[in-house]
Parts: C-alpha cells; sequence; structure tokens
C-alpha cells in the first residue's frame, strides 16, 4: 500500500513538473515574442498589410490667356535592388546579361554605361532620373528569357516633374520648384513660393488586406481609400506677349547701358494688375541648380529698395496741391536761384556752399536760373531747390503722412515672395535736412513695385491699388475664384490727380528730344524720371553710381498702362534722361500698337 501511494506521488510530482516546464515554456514564448521578436513579427503582420501611395501632380501656372507657363508631370526614379537582383540570378531566373541588355535599350544607355553602374556597391542603386510613364511601363513589361516572368530587382520612386515651358520668360515672376533646408521639395521664390499650399497635390493612399500571395482579401470593409488631387490651378494676369516684347527690351538695354541690373514693371493702373514684370540678369527655373550666383534669383522689382530720386517729385507736388499749399501755375521762385540754397539752420546770410560747414541744397547742374520759376516750371526741369520750396511748405507730419498714403515705407501686398517695405523714418526722427532731401526723392527708399503704385495713383484719379498677379484660382472640383482688384485708399482728390499728370504730361513733351522720338508726342503720356546716387553701403554718404529711373503711363480716358524701367549703376550716361529715359521710349514703341494705346485727339 505504502509502494503504491509512492508511486502515484512520483507520478503526480512528475506531472506537476512537467506542467511547470510546459508553464514556463510557454512564458519564456511569450516574453520572447513579445520582446525579442516583435519587430519580426510586425514584418510579418505588415506583409498582410499594403499601402499603396497614389500620386497627384502640382498645380499648373497659367498666362492671362491660359496659356501655360508651368505644369507638373508624373516621373519616377528608377533604381535597382542589388540583392534582389542577384538572388534572381543565383537562382536561375534570369541572367545579367540580358538585365544589361534589355533595360539599357529602354533607358537609351549604352550597355557599358548600365554595367558601370550596376559595379557599384551600394544596395540601391538609382539608373534612371525622372523617366517618363512609358519608360516605366516598358521596363515593368520586360520578361525573362530563361523563366518568362518579369525581371526582378526594378524599384521606382514617383517624383513630381516641375517644366517651364517659355524658359526664363517671367521667371522671377514664377520662381522655380526646389528644395528647402530640409531636402523637401517646395516653391521657390515668387508664384511658386507665395503659392505654394495651393498649388501642392494632396497624395492619396490605399489601404487594403492581402493574403499569403499578396493578392488583395475583399471580405468586409478592408480596404480604406484616400483619393489623389491635384494642386489647384493658377491664372495670372501675366500677358505673355507683353512680358516677352518687355524682357526683349531689357536684355538690349544691359547691353546697351552695361549696367548691374535692369528691372521693369508694367501695370495696369487702374486694377493694380501686373501685366509683366523682369529683371536681368534672369534665370531659366528648368535648370536653376546651375546657376552659380543665387542672388540671381532675387526678384529686385520687390527686393530691393531704393532711392528713386526726382521720380518722387511727384509725390511731393501732389501732397502740397492737395494740401492746397500751392496752385498749379503758382510761382515758386521770383527770382530763381543761384543754383544751390543753404539749408543749414541759422546760418549767415554770406553763408556759402563751398564751405563744408554749411549744409546746401543743388540742381544738378549747379547752374543758376535767373527767371522767375513756377510749379510748372519746377516739374518739367526737375529743379532741386524749388522742390526744396515747395516740400518746405509741407510739416514733417504733413508730408511723412502723404509719403506713406503713397505707399513710401509700407508692402504693396503684392502675391510674391521676399517683398520689401523699404525705408521710411517717423517724422518724429526726421532731422532739419530731411523735409528738404524728401522733397526730390532721397534719403527715403522704396522698391520698384512700390515706386510704380505710388505713381499709379496719379494715373488712376488718386486711388492707390494693391498689385497682384494671380487672377483666378481654378479648383480641381471645377469651381473657381476670382479676385477682384482691390483699392487701398483715396490719397489724394481726383482733380488733384488731374492736375499733377498734367504737369507729368509736360515733363513727357520735353523728353522727345531725338527725331526719332517726335512721333511719341501725339499720344497723351505722363512721366517723370529720377537720378539718384547710390550710397555707400559701409559708411556715410554716397557713391559716384547712379540708379536710373523712368515712370510714365497712358494718360488717355483709357489709362490702358503704367510702366516704370529702373537702370541700376549704369555704366553708359551720367543721367536717366541718357539711358532710362531712351529705354522707356524704346519700350513704349514697342508695345503701344500692342496695347492699342490711343493717340491724343487734342494733341
Amino acid at each position: 500500500m505504502k509502494a503504491t501511494s509512492k508511486f502515484h506521488s512520483y507520478k503526480l510530482s512528475f506531472i506537476f513538473v512537467g506542467f511547470l516546464l510546459v508553464f514556463v515554456a510557454i512564458l519564456f514564448s511569450l516574453a520572447k515574442w513579445q520582446f525579442v521578436d516583435k519587430d519580426e513579427f510586425i514584418a510579418l503582420a505588415n506583409e498582410r498589410y499594403r499601402e499603396i501611395k497614389i500620386p497627384a501632380v502640382r498645380g499648373s501656372i497659367l498666362a492671362k490667356d491660359e496659356t501655360t507657363l508651368t505644369f507638373s508631370e508624373p516621373r519616377f526614379d528608377f533604381y535597382v535592388w542589388k540583392s534582389e537582383l542577384e538572388d534572381a540570378e543565383n537562382k536561375g531566373k534570369q541572367s545579367r546579361e540580358e538585365f544589361i541588355r534589355k533595360v539599357s535599350e529602354v533607358l537609351q544607355l549604352t550597355e557599358e554605361e548600365l554595367t558601370e553602374k550596376l559595379d557599384s556597391e551600394q544596395l540601391w542603386i538609382k539608373l534612371g532620373d525622372r523617366i517618363i510613364v512609358d519608360q516605366r511601363d516598358q521596363l515593368l513589361a520586360l520578361k525573362s528569357d530563361k523563366s518568362g516572368d518579369e525581371l526582378e530587382g526594378l524599384r521606382f520612386e514617383y517624383v513630381n516633374s516641375r517644366s517651364y515651358p517659355e524658359g526664363s520668360l517671367a521667371s522671377h515672376v514664377l520662381g522655380f520648384y526646389g528644395y528647402n533646408d530640409f531636402g523637401e521639395p517646395v516653391g521657390v521664390g515668387g508664384i511658386e513660393q507665395f503659392w505654394d499650399r495651393s498649388l501642392r497635390p494632396i497624395e492619396g493612399v490605399s489601404n487594403s488586406e492581402v493574403d499569403s500571395f499578396g493578392n488583395s482579401i475583399f471580405l468586409g470593409d478592408n480596404t480604406n481609400e484616400t483619393e489623389a488631387k491635384p494642386g489647384m490651378t493658377l491664372v495670372t494676369t501675366i500677358d505673355k506677349q507683353l512680358q516677352a516684347i518687355l524682357e526683349k527690351k531689357i536684355q538690349d538695354g544691359y547691353t546697351d547701358y552695361q549696367p548691374k541690373s535692369i528691372t521693369g514693371i508694367i501695370m495696369d493702373p487702374k486694377t493694380g494688375a501686373i501685366m509683366a514684370m523682369t529683371n536681368f540678369p534672369n534665370f531659366n527655373p528648368n535648370t536653376y541648380y546651375d546657376e552659380e550666383d543665387g542672388n540671381i534669383f532675387g526678384n529686385k522689382a520687390i527686393t530691393t529698395p531704393y532711392e528713386i530720386g526726382s521720380v518722387a517729385k511727384v509725390f511731393t507736388v501732389a501732397a502740397a496741391l492737395d494740401l492746397k499749399k500751392i496752385e498749379f501755375d503758382e510761382v515758386i521762385l521770383p527770382n530763381g536761384h543761384r543754383g544751390c540754397e543753404v539749408i543749414t539752420p541759422n546760418a549767415s546770410p554770406n553763408a556759402n556752399c563751398n564751405d563744408s560747414r554749411i549744409q546746401c541744397i543743388c540742381t544738378y547742374d549747379k547752374k543758376p536760373v535767373n527767371q522767375p520759376i513756377n510749379v510748372i516750371d519746377a516739374m518739367v526741369t526737375s529743379d532741386n531747390v524749388a522742390f526744396r520750396n515747395i516740400g518746405g511748405k509741407l510739416s514733417s507730419e504733413e508730408f511723412h503722412d502723404y509719403l506713406e498714403r503713397f505707399g513710401v515705407g509700407k508692402i504693396s501686398g503684392v502675391d510674391l515672395t521676399g517683398e520689401s517695405t523699404g525705408v521710411l523714418p517717423d517724422a518724429d526722427k526726421w532731422e532739419y535736412a530731411d523735409n528738404a532731401v524728401y522733397s526730390y526723392g532721397h534719403g527715403y527708399q522704396m522698391t520698384p513695385l512700390q515706386a510704380i503704385a505710388g505713381i499709379s495713383v496719379i494715373a488712376n484719379e488718386g486711388k492707390r491699388m494693391q498689385p497682384y498677379v494671380v487672377d483666378r484660382v481654378l479648383n480641381t472640383d471645377g469651381t473657381s475664384k476670382t479676385f477682384e482688384s482691390k483699392e487701398l485708399m483715396q490719397v489724394v482728390d481726383e482733380k488733384v490727380a488731374d492736375t499733377t499728370a498734367q504737369l507729368m504730361r509736360a515733363v513727357y513733351k520735353k523728353s522727345l528730344s531725338e527725331t526719332r522720338y517726335q512721333d511719341l508726342s501725339e499720344y497723351n503720356i505722363g512721366m517723370k524720371s529720377g537720378t539718384a546716387l547710390v550710397p555707400y553701403r559701409d559708411k556715410p554718404g554716397y557713391s559716384s553710381e547712379i540708379n536710373a529711373t523712368y515712370v510714365g503711363f497712358d494718360n488717355s480716358p483709357s489709362k490702358k498702362f503704367i510702366m516704370l524701367i529702373k537702370i541700376e549703376e549704369p555704366q553708359v550716361g551720367d543721367l536717366s534722361f541718357y539711358n532710362a529715359r531712351m529705354l522707356w521710349l524704346d519700350t513704349f514703341i514697342a508695345i503701344k500698337d500692342y496695347l492699342a494705346i490711343p493717340k491724343d485727339s487734342n494733341n
């Protein structure tokens, strides 16, 4: 009995130990699966779950006539996974020779070139850059002579290829599609950057569960798909033909006057729509990466403020007229002047402008004028001394207020990336000479676009409009949004704007001195020039270089355009009269018939 009891006791102990060992083994396996083999099981699970990205293209940018300025199309970077390629070869599914022969034919490479790439020690080897869809499909259809199956080892990565079919046309307006500091594709500069979020596509995703053979399992609601959506299409205000004409004339001017750069803008003064905008030198956004100087990408029309010189006399005279400080034909200097005028406070009556301690305002040639000077004379001859006296009729606060109203020291609000505010000190920081030098456009700074937007006030019944380049946005669902022109403010009275335009008309008449320009007197154009010395960047004072500017507009009732030409540091001509004036007039000759500018019936 005792022996039997002892046997049963051993038996139960054996069973208990067995169960204990099994339990420990299970715990060990669970722990191993949970902590050691976790990644492997996740990978196995993921093999049963397929996520397919559905590509979409970036939105297009169109000219005013809806012809294409830039578009995107699907492309693919083509790689080979070397381990998979070698595995297929080792298993006798395909040979290296046939792989090279067939793939090189599709890629239009020599077999030697492809062999050299495959000899790389890298596991992922890039064989094709941005190949088209047709090439990808041809590669996917290649079959092995041995097995009859598709060639193995091929991998494709979708990329968005951006094309600019007009090359460098409007390059500074468009920008380009490049990469940010993190290597992510983004719009850089111009419309591409400002409107990047609207242009970006929404990539689609398809998720589904698959069996061990990779086939989708269509049981229940196990498939989830997000639709791919292309980016929005932008219709701009850019007139492609007008843009081409402007760029050609600007490039010619670059050859003729040998400057650092030239900027040209043509705008509709009634709406603020930018019809054409260019800088030279420019670049080709298709090959932006070939440019060695990154400064070439900056749109100087909006990024680079400068002293616009006598162009700003338009602001001074309009402000004085609007405040009723002067009359249209008022005599400013009854006795003329000596070519220079002392502005140092409390200077003695015998102060001499040759004395370095005395601050003076002078005309460009410092020649005396021995006859009365009225407002019209001051404008036509661009007389600094006369304008110093006009500006002196305004308080610093009044003058500052009107400069701000014309847009000085404020961004214009244009829908392009990189706009500068310019420079206009607060009125309480003006020194005794500021009111004088500001009266003829020195001391403060504004960009070419701010300048043309300010002068357009005179062409548009005293109203300042916000410049813009995108007119409509076309959504992927077929709807669209049109942007209305935006009036920012009534700067001066309509009659004041008309009076100032008459003064600018007189300036235009004087500018047609050469025989080849005589016929242009038949047009009603308002114009003003500006020549300004370039200030030093690292010390006070001015260099001997100049910036030359001409702005003019159609002063007929149709008011079809306003155009600005700015030449940065020209090496030919020491005044804007000898470079920017001629380039403006030559460009006007090239565009007047295209824009159907009417002749002056009262001429």
